[in-house]
Parts: structure tokens; C-alpha cells; sequence
């Protein structure tokens, strides 16, 4: 799976680079495990709307510390049974070894197509991802409201007579407002960049414990793409240009329970 989703990045890369800057940035590259727990509620109250709430942990660092803690509300109505939208919100509560950060506050508003070819159901979903951050920032630096298009392909097959539902998906999470990086910010203008940032594949299994009680198990490769931009405070210069890029590998476990 990893010189898969590695072979996807190549390709996609050469469309989405840092095309309208010439300054080079330096590379870190980390790996890291994460794991991922989630306890969430879904209720139908009347035909094709579900209201659903979730509270999710998660964890870093190879499992050593919190993540986050994300807790979800949200709303998804079926137009037909070819075609879902759907709209949610999330608060995060990030941590860092030092403590925990500021609240973050996440909108999300989603369009998703489906369609069944034998037994097997796909679904292409395209999500408008807007975070906004509750700490003062430098526009320069990153965005007080960070927007990306996180684009999903997922494969299900619904194997006769059985409760599990294997399952594959592919998501790509494109940045739609990232600053461009300047020599100086007091005297460049400022520009919005878009990069790919994130890669996902993933596979995973549902498991039908009841009509109400449902489990589901997965595991995610993520290649995650990020540009750490730093000027000086008082003269604007740029001091640091650093992409970041790190391998993660998620493992999930989620429980909900279906009114």
C-alpha cells in the first residue's frame, strides 16, 4: 500500500507544486503511529435524514500521547439513492506535550455519489474543509481560516449472508487558501498557494453486531505534506522555509449506535 499511495503522490505532485515561488524550501521527514478511537450516534427522524454526534480520541507520537479530542455533530440527507449532502461541525481540542491548545472550529460541508455494481458499492465524496483557528496567526506564516477540498473514492463489498463489510478508499486533501512564501512580507505581496497535503489510502471492515450496534476497524498510510513558513517579527525577513513531510500509520477502532 505504501508504493501505491507513494506512486499516486508522484503523480499528482508534478500538478499541484509550489509553482509561483523559486525559493527552495528544506526537508524534514518523520514516521509516525497513531491510533484512533470513537464512540459516535446516529438517528433517523424522519425518512432519509440522520442526525449524527461522535466524541473521537486520538493519539501520537507511536501511541505515547494525545492527539486530540474531536467531538462531532452533523446532519446527512439522501436526495436520491444516487446522491447524499450533508453538513457538520467539530470542535477540537489539540494537545501538545506542553499542554493543550487553543479550541479549533471545524466546518464541513459534503457532497457525496454512489452507486452499486454487483455487490460492490462505490462512492466518490467531495468535502469543503474550513478550520478556524481561535489564536492570533501571521497571514504570512498560515491562515486564520484554513480551507481544503478533501476529495474520497471508497469501494464497499457487501459479502452474502455475512456481517462484515470490507472496504478501500483513497482521499486526497487539496489546500485552497495556503500562504505563498516572500522574501519579506512587509514589502512582497501576499499570495494564496494550493498544494496537495495529504494522501490516504486505506482499508478497513464493518461489522454488524446488531441492527442498532455497529463496529468498524481500519487502518490508514498517510503521506502528509505541510510547509512551515517563518519571518522575523520585526523586520519581515524570511527566516525559515521548511517542508515537513511525514508517514502516518492509523490504526482506528469505532462503535455506533444506531437508533
Amino acid at each position: 500500500m505504501k508504493r501505491l499511495i507513494i506512486a499516486c503522490m508522484m503523480l499528482c505532485t508534478a500538478s499541484f507544486a509550489w509553482a509561483q515561488s523559486d525559493i527552495e524550501p528544506a526537508r524534514r521527514n518523520t514516521n509516525d503511529f497513531r491510533g484512533r478511537a470513537e464512540a459516535a450516534f446516529e438517528w433517523e427522524p424522519v425518512k432519509n435524514l440522520s442526525l449524527e454526534a461522535s466524541v473521537q480520541l486520538r493519539l501520537k507520537e507511536d501511541f505515547s500521547t494525545v492527539d486530540r479530542i474531536q467531538t462531532t455533530v452533523g446532519a446527512e440527507y439522501e436526495v436520491c439513492k444516487y446522491f447524499n449532502v450533508g453538513v457538520d461541525y467539530a470542535l477540537i481540542n489539540g494537545h501538545e506535550r506542553t499542554g493543550w491548545d487553543r479550541p479549533r472550529h471545524r466546518l464541513n460541508a459534503n457532497l457525496e455519489g454512489v452507486v452499486k455494481v454487483g455487490r460492490v458499492e462505490l462512492s466518490l465524496r467531495e468535502r469543503l474543509q474550513t478550520t478556524f483557528r481561535t489564536d492570533s496567526v501571521n497571514r504570512y506564516e498560515k491562515p486564520k481560516s484554513q480551507m481544503v477540498l478533501r476529495s474520497r473514492l471508497m469501494a464497499e463489498y457487501n459479502i452474502r449472508h455475512s456481517k462484515w463489510t470490507p472496504y478501500v478508499l483513497f482521499e486526497l486533501h487539496n489546500t485552497l487558501n495556503a500562504p505563498g512564501v516572500v522574501n519579506n512580507y512587509k514589502s512582497d505581496a501576499f499570495y494564496y498557494d494550493n498544494y496537495i497535503t495529504r494522501y490516504r489510502a486505506g482499508v478497513g471492515a464493518k461489522f454488524r453486531i446488531s441492527r442498532s450496534h455497529r463496529l468498524d476497524f481500519y487502518y490508514y498510510f498517510d503521506y502528509d505534506r505541510g510547509y512551515n513558513i517563518d519571518y522575523k517579527g520585526n523586520k519581515g525577513d524570511l527566516k525559515g522555509f521548511v517542508q515537513e513531510n511525514e508517514f502516518r500509520h492509523i490504526i482506528g477502532i469505532s462503535y455506533k449506535f444506531k437508533l
